[in-house]
């Protein structure tokens, strides 16, 4: 009898150092796991990547459409781990032994912008609330409904919070809850989702383990527990929590994203071959050319400005110059230009700042200048920050702008706080651009 139960008799871990491989349950969305450009991608695809390098195991990751059904395969044994976004709940923990908290999230009102918003516990009596099966709101509306009698909600089965969230973007006669961070990054390619409220406090996220809260999770908890402690791991997370929600988490103007996400539609075919041209002969991504391009002149050939910048790139004489320009105000030779001085702007960095983090160094310098780049490093380094991680580097920005500091740098004062705010713009446009186009492209 023992031998037909199979591997639910043994320690999870070790069934999995057996097999050669780590099975995880995640979901498709843009905050855990989706397929990009280069292959996988996700915040929590790459934390689980690097835990299953850690335990020297292949990493086998499949998904599923909804929380319950994530839930149900760590508790049917299809999985050693959910690496989900999932909520650290009591009722989940009389189920599973979690790993340590590596986000912290509150649970968020969402309704349409032109749709019914209550600002109040009391008016969600005359809302239709919908929410994904098993996640952790339908206990949160629970409890609400003893405070709260007249509330009612529905749940929509077989939906996920994305789909939900993507359904309410067409819709206005409902609403639905997100995580804070889900509803952030979701919104951008969403701009008609809005918040009236929180319904929550901050809420811890882990992995759900496999093996129930009985002995077989035991030894994987003590590893996920002692792997997470590393500073090499709280180092990735911050990483990660820079590369998947920091943009995210940037200033929203809903008019400018509602501007753009037409514009993709109507203008930038126009103008599509031109970034791609350019950005294959400087190895530039083409969608980050249309992103700063955006930022510069909303997809405008013609466009000019008091301080004498001209054409899509917004070019001054002297770039124009320097990159072989005759005329700013024609479309080719301004991509041409400014893709050209862009990937210069890459070149020239020390090469201890790496991988994408040189684009938004070089956005940086793009917008307020190399030598006033090179003086927020030298000021990030003063404060023992990491002069090569851009995350340090943006903390510093906006004291370019204090004579107590820029009178100590070389290069003076700097418009550092505009800098910072145009690299986020950008940023964010580009990761739309590249969601967007590579939708397109399977299509």
């Amino acid at each position: 009898m023992l031998s037909a139960c199979g591997p639910r008799q043994g320690s999870v871990l070790r069934e999995a150092q057996r097999r050669g491989t780590l099975r995880v349950v995640t979901l498709n969305s843009p905050t855990t796991y989706y397929q990009g450009r280069e292959g996988p991608a996700g915040f929590e695809y790459d934390l689980a990547s690097a835990y299953a390098a850690h335990l020297g195991l292949k990493l086998k990751m499949h998904t599923v459409r909804t929380i319950k059904a994530v839930l149900g395969d760590v508790q049917e044994d299809r999985a050693d781990l959910a690496a989900a976004g999932l909520t650290v709940t009591k009722e989940r923990q009389r189920q599973f032994r979690f790993g340590p908290p590596y986000l912290y999230t509150r649970t968020l009102l969402v309704c349409a912008r032109r749709g019914v918003q209550p600002h109040a516990l009391a008016d969600l009596a005359n809302v239709t609330l919908r929410v994904a099966p098993g996640s952790a709101y339908v206990a949160l509306l629970q409890d609400l409904q003893k405070k709260q009698p007249g509330l009612r909600f529905e749940i929509s089965d077989g939906a996920s919070v994305e789909s939900l969230l993507a359904q309410l973007g067409r819709a206005r006669n409902f609403c639905t809850l997100a995580d804070s961070h889900v509803f952030a990054q979701n919104r951008r390619y969403l701009p008609e989702l809005v918040s009236p409220m929180a319904l929550s406090g901050p809420q811890p996220i882990a992995w759900a383990l496999g093996g129930g809260t009985g002995w077989r999770s035991v030894s994987l908890e003590r590893d996920v527990d002692a792997w997470f402690k590393t500073p090499q791991t709280q180092n990735l997370i911050e990483t990660l929590k820079e590369r998947y929600f920091a943009v995210a988490g940037n200033d929203f103007d809903y008019v400018d994203l509602a501007r753009f996400r037409r514009a993709i539609r109507t203008r930038l075919p126009r103008y599509k071959s031109l970034f791609e041209r350019a950005g294959k002969r400087y190895n530039v991504p083409w969608p980050l050319l249309a992103a700063i391009a955006w930022r510069e002149s909303h997809w405008n050939p013609n466009a000019r400005s008091h301080t004498g910048v001209r054409g899509m790139m917004m070019l001054t004489q002297a770039s124009a110059r320097e990159a072989g320009i005759s005329n700013r105000l024609d479309a080719a030779q301004s991509i041409r230009g400014g893709a050209r001085y862009f990937a210069r702007l890459v070149r020239r960095l020390p090469p201890q700042i790496t991988g994408e983090e040189r684009y938004w160094f070089a956005l940086a310098a793009y917008n307020m200048g190399y030598g006033h780049l090179m003086d927020a490093r030298m000021l990030a380094a003063r404060r023992g920050l990491d002069p090569n991680r851009w995350r340090s580097v943006r903390a510093v920005l906006d004291d370019l702008e204090d004579p107590q500091v820029y009178k100590t740098l070389p290069s003076g004062y700097g418009h550092g706080r505009q800098a910072r705010h145009y690299v986020a713009a950008v940023r964010n446009f580009y990761d739309i651009l590249r969601q967007k186009t590579q939708i397109r492209d399977r299509q």
